[in-house]
């Protein structure tokens, strides 16, 4: 059962088909990749590897979307290193789980975490708590793009997979909707007199 949710919990929520990159484009610290019916929507996370510049080879949030095209911003700090073809871009993971193990009273604990994304990054130095975070996960993290949340669930042995992952990709979207809505997402900004920034 532990092999099944892990699968069931990694997978959950996670496109991992990827689309091929035709080419990629940069001014200031805009991003625009054209990838032919992508399907991602606006700030959900993803991850590029494989283009001819490496600086784009990036995990990040989407700031605007097309079909066939998308935007994001570099991390404070890089610098656009001019046009890339080639590569893929996929949707970034958003449910792992970290461990499973059984409790003194025969249930199940399930340890996760969650990689939520925002359009309001707020630059952090800590990286993943799981120590199967790639390089490019843990810069998302650092750069802000990405928010890891961990937590903990127990279920009884009998409960089947495709409850537990409807539970937690259910709390995922809550999380993600209140990171993108309201005053929550303004963590480590400031007032400046005439607006918020974190810049």
């Amino acid at each position: 059962m532990k092999r099944t949710l892990f699968l069931v919990l990694f997978c959950a929520g996670v496109s991992f088909a990827s689309t091929s990159i035709s080419t990629v484009t940069c001014s200031g610290q805009t991003v625009t990749v054209n990838a032919t019916a992508h399907g991602l929507a606006q700030y959900q996370g993803f991850s590029i590897q494989g283009t001819s510049v490496s600086t784009y080879n990036i995990n990040s949030t989407a700031a605007t979307v097309a079909a066939n095209s998308l935007t994001f911003t570099l991390p404070n700090g890089t610098s656009c290193n001019g046009s890339a073809s080639g590569g893929t871009i996929q949707a970034a993971k958003q449910i792992i789980n970290i461990g499973s193990a059984p409790t003194a009273s025969g249930n199940i604990t399930i340890n996760y975490v969650m990689w939520l994304t925002t359009s309001k990054p707020t630059i952090t130095t800590a990286t993943s708590v799981w120590s199967g975070a790639s390089a490019a996960e843990n810069a998302a993290i650092q750069a802000g793009t990405t928010v890891e949340v961990s937590g903990s669930i127990t279920v009884s042995p009998g409960t089947s997979a495709a409850s537990i992952s409807t539970t937690l990709t259910t709390t995922y979207s809550q999380i993600e909707a209140s990171i993108n809505s309201g005053f929550l997402g303004y963590t480590g900004y400031w007032w400046n007199g005439a607006s918020w920034v974190n810049q």
